[in-house]
């Protein structure tokens, strides 16, 4: 049922649904019943986080996600194994019960809800209820379990409560393993774990504590599991711990917490693990989070944070499930995966993206501009003086890659215009950074791997920026060199040898220059933006005059001068970002466009199976080499499934030009909670009902699967697609517009935007009538303290006119 069921669920699936405003996904699991893979949660702060599934498995981290480690990362999704556990152990009857099921399916029922910044897990066992919930504060490195054990079995329970955690302290287990050192602190009861052979977080240790005093603790993983024993099912915790740490031993962490419970009688209990630069760093961290009122508080101040970022904008509209992404989980998932974490359960990445995390910060325009401001201004400090930047990097080093990837430069111009053209803060585009300073690539390399220099000297943004255009190489037909890859890095061959020409890359860069020119001209280079002017016209008579294949535009040129995306073509005729950015754009000749629009609509969207490709057919027997797109299976991933990023782009273009209904229809597909409204559709789909997936394979018997979840940037273009495009909100600097493009039938929604201490209440009442457009409303924003309730008329604002004469 779409509104719920009888357990007040939304979209209940009979797996779950959602809970309390939809804020909270709630997760039942009885005997044989569990979601058909992981459904985690990523619950992070700049600094530090976790992942957690269902079953309670997942990561732990510090700094970085994959440099990092706490506590092992697994992307099994057969089996998900814990490398953390809190075992409660009956002394009377020897029976370990625990809070999450970790995998197993005879303990009887669970229930779990994943929410923003924590998750909750309730089962009950042998006449012990079992309330857990798990956070981490805004701000500290600190991983809390509030622990809640209630006696419902008429008699008295002697208890020992375990927490165990394997130690990783750096990238893998097995490479790290002999140089973990475990160590207890006896004053400030806490047991602790440094890696000694860590090159960059050597003095740093890994530590977990509870607000009760201990019974026994050990750094022997034997000891614990017991020979032959697993998270699952421990052999050891029969006898109390022996207090043994040090080194060399299969390093854990385990400490034990004796309790008493009278029938009847509840007792709430604080498990912690955290990380910290010394010892004494680690007891103060204990110390503050043994007090029951810090924990309340830091539980506050966390729900606070994620209120602040998704709260700033709420829609109601006639879609829930539209709803409900936008009023929370996509902002969620970009900010606490992607800016945050940048991990999850099917890859674990740790580094910035240049081009990656620029989009993702895109999305925090409405809610948290400095985020993205922060962003832009890091991503030009990852430039090389040649203007080139590094594709990746890992903090706190900066180790990254240098490649021949085109551009992911040009993404630092792109955002910077469209912070500007948002926030109205041209400040920024003063605003210094350094530049990176290392080897070039040789003749025929393809990438290279390392540590750069930061040279002293620096550039403004706006500096920055102009070196990123300059460095925009042309192919022989005026159109961008596609070289190692441009926005499909899988095509790291059709350019490589340095002639291949990127017909997607053409259209990006016409909407670099098109939204750079005014910065230009606001800082006072009226001869540049001229220069600018004159190039985006010549780029765009380029791409029409090679570009068009009849029925659409290309995809790209190989070094030889073969096409790509051509109906000449067995593989890979048509390609979807080439149809939908003649048309976002801005430069399509405008019957072209259109055209492209309506042959990806025919041939790239499956209404049956509500898929939206990449392109189509796979690559597969070619004898052409389009690079490593090729390896992947035909209808996986880029190679001819949905690239969800890219069918995001193809919806958008259906907005831009009045295509309402099909618009609605697209988003509609790439809604997870729609994908999954019923057992069927979860069990096709598998991932996550409440977060995006970076794609869905189009390969029978598996059409319809989401492939990995979470850690893409889909969310926030997602989030950009539905709030600035077909719902229309629109800010430029102290002013909002809303022009929506909604089809017929969809009827009026609601959209509450909150700017600094005031709030606005905007009533949009759509005009089915295309001819009667309504004069655009300006609405100045105003920081008074005040709510303000005004309603608007809008309709659908075509980018690209009907037609235009043609050019000689």
């Amino acid at each position: 049922m779409e509104r719920g069921n009888g357990n007040g669920m939304e979209f209940f699936n009979g797996f779950g649904g959602f809970v309390n405003g939809g804020k909270e996904y709630e997760i039942v699991m009885d005997g044989g019943t569990a979601p058909p893979a992981p459904w985690i949660n990523v619950v992070a702060n700049p600094d530090f986080g976790f992942t957690v599934s269902e079953a309670g498995a997942g990561v732990t981290w510090a700094y970085n996600s994959r440099e990092n480690k706490i506590t092992p990362w697994s992307n099994d999704p057969v089996r998900d194994p814990a490398g953390e556990a809190i075992y409660v152990r009956d002394a009377m009857t020897g029976r370990v019960m625990t809070p999450t099921s970790l995998g197993r399916r005879d303990r009887g029922a669970y229930r779990v809800r994943h929410g923003f910044g924590y998750s909750l897990f309730f089962h009950e066992e042998a006449g012990l209820r079992q309330r857990a919930r798990v956070f981490t504060p805004a701000h500290d490195m600190v991983k809390l379990w509030e622990l809640e054990l209630e006696n419902v079995s008429g008699r008295e329970m002697q208890l020992q409560v375990t927490y165990y955690a394997e130690w990783v302290m750096g990238t893998d287990r097995s490479a790290t393993g002999p140089y973990v050192v475990t160590a207890f602190d006896n004053r400030r009861e806490f047991l602790s774990a440094r890696n000694v052979y860590s090159q960059h977080f050597r003095p740093n240790r890994a530590f977990i504590f509870a607000d009760a005093p201990l019974g026994g603790y050990s750094g022997d993983r034997q000891e614990v599991l017991g020979r032959g024993g697993s998270t699952q099912y421990p052999e050891g915790l029969e006898e109390t711990l022996s207090n043994n740490v040090g080194v060399g031993m299969d390093a854990c962490g385990a400490i034990q917490v004796p309790v008493r419970l009278a029938a009847g009688e509840t007792r709430r209990l604080l498990l912690g693990m955290g990380y910290a630069p010394d010892e004494e760093a680690a007891g103060a961290l204990c110390d503050k989070y043994r007090k029951p009122a810090r924990v309340a508080r830091a539980f506050a101040q966390m729900q606070s944070h994620w209120e602040d970022v998704l709260g700033a904008v709420q829609v109601e509209t006639s879609d829930r499930a539209m709803d409900i992404l936008l009023n929370g989980w996509l902002l969620y998932q970009t900010v606490s995966c992607r800016l945050y974490a940048r991990t999850a359960f099917y890859q674990n990445g740790g580094a910035f993206g240049f081009r990656d995390q620029l989009q993702d910060s895109m999305a925090l325009v409405y809610a948290r501009p400095d985020m993205l401001r922060a962003q832009l201004l890091m991503a030009s400090s990852r430039q090389f003086l040649e203007g080139d930047v590094q594709h990746w990097w890992h903090p706190p080093t900066g180790v990254g890659v240098r490649t021949r990837i085109t551009d992911d430069l040009l993404w630092l111009p792109y955002v910077a215009a469209a912070y500007v053209r948002a926030t109205g803060d041209t400040g920024v585009l003063r605003e210094q950074t350094p530049f990176l300073l290392g080897p070039q690539l040789a003749e025929g390399q393809h990438d290279m791997m390392f540590v750069p220099e930061v040279t002293k000297e620096k550039d403004t943004l706006y500096g920055h920026c102009r070196r990123a255009i300059a460095r925009a190489g042309m192919g022989e037909r005026g159109m961008p060199l596609i070289g190692g890859g441009d926005w499909n890095d899988g095509m790291d061959r059709v350019g490589i040898g340095g002639r291949g020409e990127s017909v997607w890359l053409a259209w990006f860069y016409y909407a670099v220059l098109d939204a750079f020119i005014p910065l230009a001209e606001t800082m006072g280079e009226r001869a540049y933006a001229d220069e600018l002017t004159v190039e985006k016209a010549r780029l765009r008579e380029s791409i029409e005059a090679s570009a068009w294949d009849g029925e659409w535009y290309l995809r790209a040129f190989y070094d030889d001068g073969s096409k790509l995306g051509s109906h000449e073509n067995e593989e890979a005729r048509i390609d979807s970002i080439s149809q939908s950015w003649s048309v976002i754009s801005g430069a399509g000749r405008p019957e072209r466009a259109r055209r492209a629009f309506a042959s990806a609509m025919e041939h790239l969207v499956l209404e049956e199976e509500g898929v939206s490709l990449l392109l189509t057919p796979p690559f597969d027997k070619t004898p052409q080499n389009p690079g490593y797109i090729k390896d992947y299976h035909p209808g996986i991933r880029e190679n001819g499934g949905q690239y969800t990023h890219g069918a995001i782009w193809l919806a958008i273009s259906a907005v831009l030009l009045g295509e309402a209904g099909t618009a609605h229809r697209l988003f509609t597909y790439l809604n997870p909670i729609r994908r999954t409204a019923d057992e069927e559709g979860a069990r096709k789909y598998e991932k996550e009902p409440y977060v995006m997936a970076a794609d869905v394979y189009y390969e029978a018997p598996y059409t319809g699967r989401g492939g990995w979840s979470w850690y893409t940037g889909s969310a926030g273009w997602m989030y950009q697609g539905l709030l600035a495009h077909f719902l229309g909100l629109r800010r430029e600097g102290d002013s909002i517009y809303v022009s929506g493009c909604v089809p017929e039938g969809f009827g009026g929604y609601t959209i509450r935007y909150r700017y600094r201490s005031a709030t606005y209440v905007l009533t949009v009442q759509p005009l089915s009538d295309p001819a009667a457009q309504p004069e655009e409303t300006r609405i100045r924003l105003r920081d008074d303290g005040q709510e303000h309730r005004i309603t608007v008329e809008s309709a659908c604002r075509v980018k690209l006119p009907e037609e235009e004469p043609e050019t000689a």
